[in-house]
């Protein structure tokens, strides 16, 4: 008896069980993913509140980020894998291939950042030269009329 009524309670659950996968399979990641990798003070004097944040980025296959932003730092990133195209301050976009380095000044308006690749992620590591108190990243609203 003990038998079936467990077989019984493990069938009432399947259903159950079924939706939560297809929910797990329907969340969607996000394209963009950030992994911090260190942060540490510059010693130099000359330098004193300065600090080195590095992260790795990921941007999966065809994924496109438009979001206009602003970096209050300079930032260099450099493609580990894959592709990444990087527009700046309106100017058409640049594609940046594995092994290669790119700069963005303090503040320059950064408007697109894309993997053009359809069937490969890309990763670009990212360096940003911060100075204590300062936002690594400011978002760029559009102006009101």
């Amino acid at each position: 008896m003990r038998t079936i009524i467990f077989l019984l309670a493990a069938f009432a659950a399947l259903p159950a069980m079924a939706q939560h996968e297809h929910a797990k399979a329907s969340v969607k990641a996000d394209p963009f993913q950030f992994q911090h990798v260190r942060s540490e003070w510059l010693t130099d004097a000359e330098l004193k509140g300065y600090k080195l944040e590095s992260s790795v980025m990921t941007i999966a296959p065809g994924a496109t980020d438009t979001v206009s932003h602003r970096h209050n730092c300079d930032l260099f990133g450099y493609v580990l894998e894959g592709e990444v195209q990087i527009g700046l301050d309106h100017a058409p976009p640049v594609l940046y291939k594995t092994g290669q380095m790119f700069f963005e000044k303090r503040n320059i308006l950064h408007s697109l950042a894309a993997n053009p690749l359809p069937n490969k992620p890309s990763r670009v590591l990212l360096l940003f030269l911060i100075k204590d108190g300062r936002a690594s990243y400011t978002p760029e609203y559009p102006t009101r009329k």
